[in-house]
């Protein structure tokens, strides 16, 4: 789970800056119209860091 939360957050990460540099340049999201910063990057993020909450230290007896 830890493998797949580092990935996602990875990925994230990278559409984020991707997202970042877009609107600094003041251009239009290429994928599908969708508003900057685009949901897909949130929701990647979003489950990346859910992932890692539930594999960490923090909830294992």
């Amino acid at each position: 789970m830890l493998t797949a939360s580092k990935w996602l957050l990875i990925v994230g990460s990278a559409l984020l800056i991707i997202d970042a540099i877009l609107m600094f340049a003041r251009i239009p999201n290429p994928l599908l119209g969708l508003p900057l910063p685009c949901p897909v990057t949130l929701v990647i993020l979003g489950v990346g860091l859910l992932l890692f909450a539930i594999g960490s230290k923090a909830f294992k007896k």
